[in-house]
């Protein structure tokens, strides 16, 4: 009965913590949009300028997968190209890698504070209350976070629990665990903090973390996938692309899975921070990799049966 208790509270947790970063990025999103679609649009006629715009959108949103459905959106009103929205998806991933280290920070208080802070800004009766939502959500994200530390504290030692999730340090179970919970969760994000989270709780180790975090960027394109179902060809195949991309880093990574954890383990001995670490230089240097063979990879996936542009 215990267990099914802390399991209720933990998933409980686990759901205002998606609630946070789904409404922290709604707001951003609902503050800027407009000026966010007139910026892809004029910016990512390089592949450079692309790849700076998907790392600055995510990196302000939050949400690599906000920003990749808005991209597959954007490509199926016209007012993206293929060629151009290939490069806004390397750096939506590598964008997404702020969100582990902004979580290694020490939340007991920053949470809180931004509650406080959102809701008083919220209030003012001025352009600046429009901050204010975005700002309750950002330490509502910090909030969920502790809530879900301390809802593990009871069960950190429980031999089934840790055993299960040692399990992951098997690579190819790992990066299945984190593929599968990734889908299910619809969010890269949700599953790096639980990780950041359990590394902290000392209740799984640096070599079950990194094929977990290798799986939630693959599974994370599930959301945009999705998305594309209803839209046109080309759209799909840009959604398609972007899963490709994911995929593509976690096969490209995989046998060097071991020289990542040596290389983290090198730089800190702080856990926490080996994520933060291991999940920028996966996602880095596989960006740079696929973005500095762009050209050959849109010629090749401009074969398929959906592309229906133009070659550019």
């Amino acid at each position: 009965m215990e267990l099914f208790q802390t399991a209720i509270i933990v998933i409980s947790a686990i759901v205002l913590f998606i609630h946070g970063l789904q409404n922290f990025s709604k707001e951003l999103q609902n503050a800027g949009s407009g000026k966010l679609r007139v910026l892809l649009g004029r910016i990512t006629q390089t592949r450079i300028g692309g790849f700076l715009l998907g790392v600055f959108a995510t990196v302000v949103i939050q949400s690599s997968t906000a920003v990749s459905v808005l991209t597959v959106s954007l490509v199926d009103s016209g007012v993206l190209t293929f060629k151009s929205c290939l490069a806004v998806f390397l750096g939506a991933n590598v964008g997404t890698t702020t969100t582990a280290w902004i979580i290694s920070l020490n939340s007991d208080l920053i949470g809180p504070v931004f509650i406080v802070l959102g809701t008083v800004i919220s209030i003012i009766p001025t352009r600046i209350s429009i901050a204010g939502k975005a700002i309750f959500y950002f330490g509502f994200i910090f909030f969920s976070l502790d809530l879900i530390k301390d809802a593990l504290e009871p069960i950190k030692d429980n031999p089934d629990i840790t055993g299960w999730l040692m399990k992951a340090s098997d690579p190819f179970l790992g990066v299945l665990y984190g593929i599968v919970i990734t889908v299910i969760l619809q969010s890269s994000s949700v599953v790096t903090g639980l990780v950041v989270i359990l590394i902290g709780q000392d209740m799984i180790t640096i070599q079950a973390a990194i094929p977990i975090i290798m799986g939630a960027n693959a599974g994370t394109t599930s959301t945009s996938l999705i998305a594309a179902l209803k839209l046109s060809p080309v759209a799909r195949l840009a959604a398609l692309s972007n899963f490709i991309f994911s995929m593509g880093s976690v096969i490209v990574m995989f046998p060097f899975i071991k020289l990542l954890e040596y290389t983290v383990i090198f730089l800190t001995p702080n856990t926490v921070i080996q994520v933060a670490f291991s999940h920028l230089i996966f996602n880095l240097v596989t960006a740079l990799l696929f973005l500095f063979f762009l050209g050959p990879i849109h010629k090749m996936l401009i074969r398929h049966r959906w592309y229906r542009q133009p070659a550019s």
